[in-house]
């Protein structure tokens, strides 16, 4: 049957709301696609075809969306949880269907990797698991790991930036050996990096550390969100040079029917999108069925389907979700709105997060 892989996507996503209301974090759209897809693509570039994926939030929602966009020779077998059953006690529940090497990687977070090199490294050394490595400028949102000699000797969770001992932290992409799940007890939360990775540097088991080869970014923000529009955006993209149309664009509407309107890149236009007169797009991605009116400046933003934003509005450093619609002269700035809200003529937003739904718990 040949490798397989495991998907982890069955976090509430807290740090995201009201966005993770409607939408699973894994499902949020990241330069036409959802979040989640860039790992499953990075997993059947090296031909996995046989993939888990384990949910629990929105799990309804959740296996819409990804059979909706997945490989179609791409196989999906999803296991739901009941309860949480942490990172490493979600594989475990699945680990009957496991009976060689193995990935695992986390749905929620934008992973663009190349992983053959990774699993070529991974069978060289006759490694038991191997942690993708990425470097970030501030680690105390991650776990850091101390590497040497392709090893590592040590993890530290979160730490503060005086005790920070590296800025290289596991990535939450995994290659393991089948046998390494019998360490993993059943029936009680069990973590990858806070449990079992301790648990086998302990008993004298190796973990081989891999600087990944690719995108990397934690969508745990809407800020985070729209920067991974933009890197994604930027990375596959077309780059344009003209008055109209300018730096890395991904263009799914044809120019002609967007009027007279100035896009600048990295942006993502989605499918029957709609600019009257005189708009100006920076840094943005606009979904499909998106209506702007004349006048309308979009900088740095998010608008998601089927939203509509009359005339002379601005929206800035913030994220509009699935059919809001935005009065005449409206502005909002570091924002996120809840789908299907009406904001009345000249409304103001600053710094909010609006929502009329609650927490699902």
């Amino acid at each position: 049957m040949g490798i397989k892989a495991v998907v982890m996507a069955g976090g509430k996503g807290t740090r995201l709301r009201p966005i993770t209301y409607s939408i699973p974090k894994p499902l949020v759209p990241i330069a036409g696609k959802p979040c989640i897809n860039y790992i499953l693509d990075s997993f059947y570039d090296i031909d996995v075809r046989n993939v888990i994926v384990t949910t629990g939030y929105k799990y309804d929602a959740l296996i819409n969306g990804i059979m909706k966009a997945k490989h179609q020779d791409q196989n999906i077998l999803f296991s739901v949880e009941l309860e949480a059953a942490g990172t490493a006690g979600s594989v475990k529940l699945v680990s009957r269907f496991l009976d060689d090497t193995f990935l695992v990687g986390s749905g929620d977070i934008l992973m663009d990797f190349r992983l053959k090199k990774m699993l070529d490294f991974h069978k060289k050394n006759g490694a038991k698991v191997t942690v993708a490595l990425t470097t970030v400028e501030d680690p105390s949102q991650f776990g850091i790991v101390e590497l040497r000699d392709d090893k590592i000797m040590r993890f530290q969770e979160k730490p503060k930036a005086s005790e920070a001992f590296s800025n290289l932290v596991n990535a939450g992409l995994y290659i393991i050996e089948p046998e390494i799940m019998d360490l993993v007890p059943r029936g009680v939360p069990y973590d990858f990096a806070k449990d079992l990775f301790p648990k086998l540097l302990s008993n004298g088991i190796d973990i081989y550390g891999y600087k990944g080869e690719g995108t990397w970014l934690d969508t745990g923000r809407p800020n985070d969100m729209i920067k991974a529009n933009q890197l994604m955006t930027e990375k596959y993209g077309l780059e344009f040079n003209n008055p109209n149309l300018s730096g890395h664009l991904i263009m799914n509407t044809i120019y002609g029917k967007l009027s007279a309107s100035s896009i600048v890149g990295p942006s993502y236009i989605g499918y029957g999108v709609t600019l009257g007169n005189h708009c100006k797009v920076s840094g943005s991605a606009i979904y499909d069925g998106v209506e702007v009116g004349d006048d309308v400046i979009i900088e740095n933003s998010i608008l998601m389907d089927g939203v509509k934003v009359m005339g002379s509005s601005k929206i800035i450093n913030s994220v509009v979700m699935n059919g809001t619609s935005l009065g005449k002269m409206c502005e909002v700035h570091d924002s996120v709105l809840a789908p299907r809200m009406n904001l009345q003529e000249n409304s103001r937003v600053y710094n909010l997060a609006l929502s009329p739904e609650m927490p699902e718990e």
